[in-house]
């Protein structure tokens, strides 16, 4: 099975929609049992284009869903062009002689083209390719998306704000990578900002901790002076490696997160800039 695809099997039997294909068939119950099963792969130019294959046993009819809003289809071997990438639910129901069967199976359609590319092309200039949440104070750290990078603010008063700013990639089990990201301020007071890496997926309004690498803190004893340089060279905070050096146990998706805020202090005048943010596999940069 394709390397790029990732499923877990589960079983159930007339559930959902496709009940009604399996109960709506005349069934004599004397044939043999039917046994519902399928293989996929993506297509070698479109990886949103998956061929299936119906692998099922002693059957004669077949009724598949995708998981994606899409029609259903009763082909016995079908190809199902996908939105985007993501992890979809595929329900195969099946029709024999004497039973029918359904199967669920959990696939991940990945876009390879994000394994091992720096994140998002290197910059900040497109807003919808993240998603942002405030993650848990009353105010929401100032963001702007900017040509420069990530502007990131909350005035010259002392408050308190946070924010979360996050985007998923693909990255390869057991490869190499070396993260970096250059970032700038003028000093900021009881203050922090932050770089997470991880497989967990931020889920809106928590205060995300899952992985911090990389970090500006000024309660760790740094961010008070102007500062400007590789997080990994210049940070103070954070379990990352003192290169940049990040090996993911596990391949598929992940998510690089960032947080900034205040408690009771400020960012700085001029905020702090985030830019040349990437994640390159190390072999790339030998």
């Amino acid at each position: 099975m394709n390397r790029n695809l990732i499923a877990t099997l589960c079983f159930s039997t007339l559930m959902g929609i496709s009940a009604l294909f399996l109960t709506g068939c005349q069934d004599d119950e004397t044939g043999p049992a039917s046994s519902a099963d399928f293989s996929f792969e993506p297509d070698e130019e479109n990886p949103m284009l998956i061929h299936f294959t119906n692998t099922s046993q002693n059957y004669h009819s077949s009724y598949w869903q995708f998981g994606d809003g899409s029609d259903h289809s009763t082909e016995d071997s079908p190809s199902h062009t996908f939105p985007g990438a993501g992890t979809y639910t595929i329900v195969l129901a099946i029709q024999g002689e004497g039973t029918g069967q359904e199967i669920r199976r959990e696939i991940r359609v990945i876009d390879p083209s994000l394994a091992g590319e720096r994140i998002e092309d290197n910059g900040f200039q497109d807003e919808s390719a993240w998603t942002v949440y405030n993650g848990g104070d009353d105010l929401l750290t100032g963001h702007d998306f900017t040509e420069e990078g990530l502007v990131l603010s909350n005035g010259e008063d002392d408050v308190e704000t946070n924010v979360v700013i996050w985007q998923a990639f693909e990255v390869e089990g057991g490869k190499e990578y070396v993260f970096s990201a250059e970032v700038s301020g003028g000093g900021m007071h009881q203050s922090w900002l932050e770089f997470h890496l991880s497989d967990q997926e931020p889920e809106d309004g928590d205060d995300y901790g899952a992985n911090n690498l990389y970090a500006i803190n000024t309660w760790a004893g740094c961010g008070e002076d102007p500062y400007s340089g590789n997080i990994v060279e210049i940070g103070c905070d954070g379990g990352g490696e003192n290169d940049g050096t990040i090996t993911f146990e596990t391949g598929g998706t992940h998510y690089v997160v960032i947080k900034a805020g205040s408690w009771q202090g400020n960012l700085g005048p001029d905020g702090i800039t985030i830019s040349e943010m990437s994640l390159m596999p190390a072999d790339e940069l030998d």
